[in-house]
């Protein structure tokens, strides 16, 4: 009695499966259970040692299959969740190895994908990788039902092997093709983002050289500009002063004034400046040359004394023979320009209407102007004292080219001009 009541549960609970596992295969082959394996209502034993052993059995394959689709769902969702990081909620194990877009829960089987010898097994009730355990539920409903030897129960068993590796190549075929599909873009997004990275690091050692480029240029200009300051130098001389007119030695005066100058290079040197002195000198008749109506005036000339004050601007280049850093040698040649600014001239002469000689003094203010008339001789000791300060010693002769004065007479004259030389510009 209380098995009838067990079988009738069965059939009810048959009865009731699911509107998805309502499919005609499923009749048929409940059919041929009842056909080939009709159901014994006796030996309650027997029943319950084959239900056990079924349950065992298809526990057991059921956990085994469970940790091997398990492992599958873990690396179908570890590939979608690398393709669309942000997409992992909605990719649940039960949609593992499926198109996105597929939302029927069951997976169409061909004839051909059924193994040879089981074109009557529940393949309908075949369906995504997400849903096993309703494909171990019919199983087990079924066997409920049927009484199998221990041989029919380890085929049913085996049965599951095929359905679990044709899911699994479903599982490959729907997954694969997008994992390689997400290769490509990956690569060529790396490729992309490797030229930007290259052109960036272009770009910056560029900026980097224009930049240093730049620097070097501002800082040549720099240098050039403050190289070029440092070579100006002025310079303030003065010292003992002598002339001389033919056989005929003047008086020794000084001479003082200043300068300014540039050095050219290492060796090379030109300067100029502005120097004031006199001339006190003595000239024979033969060496005056006046105008012409200066004789009817100053018959029988005997001698002419004159002190004139003279402005002299040389134009000298100078050249250092040796050099060190505490002192030098050098040679300077050059013109000078003299302006005569103030002449008195004594002649000593006998007028026509006198037995004796008489002395008569003449003045002449700034008419004689006499350009690059004199040549100029010199050379020299100087000692550096610093960067900015070195003294000179300078022996100097200055001869005349041309005539000077109202007498027009060749004026010569010799000394020693003592100098310090400042270069303001120089680094200390």
């Amino acid at each position: 009695m209380q098995s009838e009541n067990f079988d009738k549960k069965i059939k009810d609970s048959l009865s009731q499966r699911p509107p998805g596992n309502d499919i005609p295969d499923w009749d048929k082959m409940e059919t041929l259970l009842d056909k080939h394996m009709p159901i014994e209502k006796d030996n309650r034993r027997r029943i319950f040692f084959i239900l056990f052993s079924f349950l065992l059995l298809g526990g057991g394959a059921f956990l085994v299959w469970q940790n091997n689709s398990g492992n599958k769902h873990e690396v179908a969702s570890t590939s979608s969740q690398k393709q669309n990081p942000s997409s992992t909620e909605n990719n649940k194990p039960e949609n593992t190895g499926l198109d996105k877009g597929t939302s029927t829960p069951q997976s169409h089987v061909t004839a051909a994908d059924i193994p040879n010898g089981k074109e009557n097994q529940p393949y309908g009730s075949i369906v995504k990788a997400g849903n096993h355990k309703k494909i171990n539920a019919t199983v087990e409903t079924s066997s409920s039902k049927q009484k199998k030897s221990d041989q029919t129960i380890d085929e049913l068993v085996k049965d599951t092997e095929p359905e679990r590796s044709l899911i699994e190549n479903l599982t490959k075929k729907e997954t694969e093709p997008t994992i390689t599909e997400k290769k490509e873009p990956i690569k060529e997004a790396e490729v992309e983002q490797t030229k930007t990275d290259a052109k960036v690091e272009g770009q910056k050692v560029e900026s980097k050289e224009t930049m240093s480029v730049a620097v070097n240029k501002t800082d040549s200009k720099k240098q050039n500009t403050s190289s070029f300051a440092s070579n100006f130098f002025v310079s303030v001389s003065a010292g003992p002063d002598l002339s001389k007119v033919g056989d005929n030695t003047g008086e020794v005066r000084a001479i003082y004034g200043a300068g300014i100058g540039y050095q050219i290079s290492k060796r090379f040197s030109v300067r100029t400046g502005f120097y004031a002195g006199r001339k006190v000198y003595s000239a024979d008749p033969g060496d005056y040359h006046p105008p012409d109506n200066f004789w009817g005036y100053y018959p029988n000339l005997e001698n002419i004394e004159a002190n004139c004050k003279v402005y002299d601007i040389p134009v000298t280049v100078d050249y250092k023979i040796s050099s060190n850093k505490k002192q030098s040698w050098f040679a300077s040649v050059g013109l000078s320009s003299l302006l005569m600014k103030e002449e008195t001239y004594d002649y000593y002469f006998k007028p026509n209407y006198s037995p004796t000689y008489i002395t008569y003094t003449k003045t002449i203010n700034n008419q004689n102007k006499h350009y690059f008339s004199v040549l100029n001789l010199s050379g020299g000791y100087t000692r550096v004292l610093n960067k900015n300060i070195s003294l000179q010693a300078e022996p100097y002769l200055k001869i005349a080219l041309d005539g000077v004065g109202y007498g027009k007479v060749k004026l010569n004259s010799g000394g020693v001009l003592f100098t310090a030389v400042i270069k303001p510009f120089a680094k200390k």
